[in-house]
């Protein structure tokens, strides 16, 4: 069962136990039991290799490749008959 952090507008910040049939947009505060929000965070990365949490913290920023830096040996060049199947 995973734990989420909630947002109690009087309390603060609190964490709880959820399943995931339960509804995960709004708890109850636990404090004063009034109506709170879910605070989306990112998942915790800190037994990850380094080489892996880097690349997460980057993102999906694609990396700009000009054309002339692409590798030259992917290139079909010089084949007669590239697909057999169509003759």
């Amino acid at each position: 069962m995973p734990r989420y952090t909630f947002e109690c507008r009087t309390c603060g910040s609190y964490e709880t136990w959820k399943r995931s049939t339960e509804d995960l947009a709004g708890d109850q505060c636990p404090e004063c039991g009034s109506e709170s929000k879910r605070v989306f965070q990112v998942f915790r990365t800190s037994y990850l290799d380094a080489k892996v949490t880097r690349h997460i913290e980057q993102g999906m920023t694609p990396k700009v490749v000009k054309k002339t830096e692409l590798p030259q040996r992917n290139k079909r060049q010089g084949e007669r008959n590239p697909r057999p199947w169509m003759m």
